[in-house]
């Protein structure tokens, strides 16, 4: 198999579990008070962790597979429901419910005020693990390291992984400029009323 199309498979397979776009209402939350700067640096350092923590993901799969004795098919069957539920979850409309669209926990009052006293602290926990690289995103690579297990299609999937963590990045940016844009357009509208 060509190595684009390792590439290809493996970005579409991650990005849809990592969702970046999930993970920016509890970004623009946990950094509502932090400076443009440190908002930047929160993204970059999630971004970073997300890569790190699916990259050690990918290499070593094999011996996670091999201690916990757990065969390739059992855990794509385990793939296939996560991506199942979470198909589903984004059919049901609910306020009440307990998780997001990627499948994670959604953050509570208490992780807010935490990020009022250091934005900086919730960049690995919890924007880069579980929200960017939860549970979908580390059964995906798991599941890749048995589908693609030569070093060259190995790297492949490092590429993809590295490009899913400059979107996320890119995502996340873009949340702030967003963020700007409603907090300057807001006045405005207070004004005119």
């Amino acid at each position: 198999m060509p190595l684009t199309r390792v590439i290809t498979l493996s970005f579409i397979a991650l990005i849809t579990m990592v969702n970046p776009l999930a993970v920016v209402p509890s970004f623009v939350a946990l950094t509502e008070d932090a400076s443009r700067k440190i908002r930047a640096s929160v993204a970059f350092v999630a971004s970073i962790a997300c890569i790190v923590v699916l990259t050690t993901f990918l290499l070593a799969g094999n011996y996670v597979f091999q201690f916990f004795g757990i065969t390739v098919p059992a855990f794509q069957i385990m793939g296939g429901i996560i991506f199942l539920a979470n198909a589903l979850r984004t059919l049901i409309v609910d306020d009440r419910r307990a998780l997001n669209v990627g499948g994670e926990k959604r953050m509570e009052d208490v992780d807010v005020r935490r990020a009022e006293l250091d934005p900086a602290s919730i960049a690995v926990v919890p924007l880069a693990v579980p929200m960017l690289s939860g549970p979908g995103a580390i059964t995906s690579v798991m599941v890749l390291v048995n589908l693609y297990p030569s070093l060259e299609q190995k790297f492949a999937v490092v590429v993809a992984i590295a490009s899913v963590g400059v979107v996320s990045y890119i995502v996340l940016l873009g949340a702030i400029g967003i963020q700007f844009i409603i907090n300057g357009v807001k006045p405005v509208l207070v004004e005119i009323m």
